[in-house]
């Protein structure tokens, strides 16, 4: 064994830390350290691999700092002082060198944070702390990632819990005692209550204090919760309620949805039949509904073997499950839809007895092809997503599917969370230009949609030459659903090799920054973030 299982218990239990911040600001126990100079970013790993994913900005950075100083950060305009509260963005960020068939979306997660008060930033990112992060600390190699799964790394990730593996197999068919013991928990971050989590849709949320970014185990809901979960829940803005699913690459149910209660209970799990296992990563809600899209992104043991979480089978068709919010199994439908791919959803609501969703939507499932296939994805732009809506007639079982826009590539889309699963005017995504290709990065511009009249309108921030950004994270200062506060954006200068928090003003899009706030360092390319704003 490499790890003790007290090590994996701490990961079952709840921890109370206490709160390092002053009025907003890390106080003496948390240190300011000096700013890595340019270029020393994870160059043996770089140097020995011709990895797409080990290049440039996706490499990993290893260093996990803390910023607390004026002089730590270079700031261009000036901070709003009514933006309080915390930016947060995860990400994939192997510790170690990862194996030859090593994917994006396989990364150990890192967790970065800019704390923002009355004008002031402080900055630090940790790793998600997980049982397979430690186990692979202690043995100061990578065991898990692209090694064609290991057998005798699974045999020592497993040890003690062989027992409620078996247990699971025989009583659920399944062994999601399992998603526990491998977890990443790199892809997003959720504000949820007076907590925050870093998710993963393998494996539970990973509680994580909010001012320090300690991992504190996983979360169970007050229902001893183990299995798979989305790395996209949704807080309905009406109820307070979470909502969620997780899929299984194999196993049952493959499909499994979930109402969380406001006060962080798991109150209901409904299992989803599926003609296969799909790569099911997002969903959407509206008032009365959960909907969830099945695409024929199929997951195997197989394809996660070679490096792909799963495999395009576009033969096998596709389907949308909708089924009423409160989890309902009498209420469950199927729907035939289109063969394409959504990663993901920007908003759902109801328009009569019509379902209307709005999604960026491929051809084909991105990101899992040969490598040459993935480069030309990226950097060539050759399996775009467009924002496109899909409208679901709940009476006739019509579906339809309608680009709304496909002026550039877009992906990330975000809205103001207070209006999820009602209509809705104004959305926000990282989009790509086309116009100058460089294989440095993706997204060299952001995007605001106004969809109020009809036909939808874009408006276009494209960020100074070498520049790359990512998903928007949408700060409200107005009424729900107005265009009213503030986008933020982590932006790298492939040229300088610095990184960078962007503030824009929401109702300007097509404006420079009010702000930017420059680190010494670069943040590695990453996937999803949150606002979490100051509790008073």
């Amino acid at each position: 064994m490499l790890i003790s299982l007290d090590a994996f218990r701490r990961f079952n239990i709840s921890s109370n830390y206490e709160m390092l911040v002053v009025d907003g600001k890390p106080d003496s126990v948390s240190k300011s350290i000096d700013v890595p100079k340019a270029n020393q970013h994870a160059q043996a790993m770089a140097g020995s691999h011709t990895n797409l994913f080990l290049k440039g900005n996706f490499a990993p950075m290893h260093e996990e700092l803390t910023l607390t100083k004026a002089q730590d950060f270079e700031i261009r305009g000036k901070i709003p002082r009514d933006l309080n509260g915390s930016f947060y963005r995860n990400g994939p960020n192997p510790q170690f060198e990862p194996g030859p068939f090593y994917h994006w979306f396989l990364g150990d997660g890192m967790l970065h944070a800019f704390h923002l008060q009355r004008g002031e930033v402080s900055y630090l990112n940790r790793y998600v702390s997980t049982p397979t992060f430690e186990i692979e600390r202690r043995a100061k190699r990578t065991l898990f990632l692209g090694q064609r799964t290991n057998l005798l790394a699974n045999m020592q990730l497993v040890g003690g819990h062989v027992f409620s593996l078996l247990a699971g197999l025989l009583k659920d068919k399944n062994a999601d005692a399992y998603t526990r013991l491998i977890a990443k928990a790199n892809t997003s971050v959720l504000a949820f209550r007076e907590e925050l989590f870093a998710l993963v849709e393998s494996s539970p949320p990973v509680r994580v204090q909010a001012t320090t970014l300690e991992s504190e185990g996983f979360e169970n809901f007050d229902a001893g919760f183990i299995g798979p979960f989305t790395a996209h829940p949704k807080i309905d803005p009406h109820t307070g309620y979470l909502y969620a699913f997780g899929y299984r690459v194999a196993g049952s149910p493959r499909l499994e949805y979930y109402v969380i209660n406001p006060h962080g209970k798991l109150v209901s799990r409904t299992p989803l039949e599926t003609d296969y296992a799909a790569m099911v990563h997002d969903f959407v809600i509206t008032r009365n509904f959960a909907v969830l899209p099945v695409f024929p992104a199929v997951a195997s043991l197989a394809s996660i073997r070679k490096g792909r979480i799963a495999e395009w089978q576009p033969e096998k068709g596709a389907s949308i499950i909708v089924l009423a919010k409160d989890g309902s199994p009498g209420s469950v439908r199927r729907f035939q839809l289109p063969v394409g791919y959504a990663y993901h959803y920007a908003n759902a609501y109801e328009d009569g007895q019509q379902i209307v969703i709005d999604a960026i939507r491929y051809e084909r499932v991105p990101l899992m092809g040969s490598d040459d296939e993935i480069r030309a994805e990226l950097f060539a732009q050759s399996n775009n997503g467009y924002l496109t809506r899909y409208r679901i007639d709940l009476v006739t079982g019509k579906t339809e599917v309608q680009p709304l826009h496909n002026e550039r590539y877009a992906e990330f889309p975000v809205i103001d969370g207070r209006v999820a699963g009602d209509k809705y005017e104004h959305a926000f995504a990282a989009s790509a230009s086309g116009l100058n290709p460089s294989q440095a990065g993706i997204f060299d511009s952001q995007v605001s949609y106004e969809l109020a009249r009809g036909k939808v309108r874009a408006e276009y921030f494209d960020f100074p030459a070498g520049h790359f950004g990512g998903e928007p994270v949408f700060v409200p200062t107005g009424k729900p659903g107005e265009r009213k506060g503030y986008l933020l954006n982590l932006i790298y200068d492939s040229t300088a090799e610095r990184s960078y928090l962007a503030i824009f003003d929401a109702a300007k899009p097509e404006r420079k920054p009010v702000c930017e706030i420059w680190l010494g360092h670069r943040v590695p390319y990453g996937f999803h973030g949150t606002w979490r704003q100051q509790r008073t």
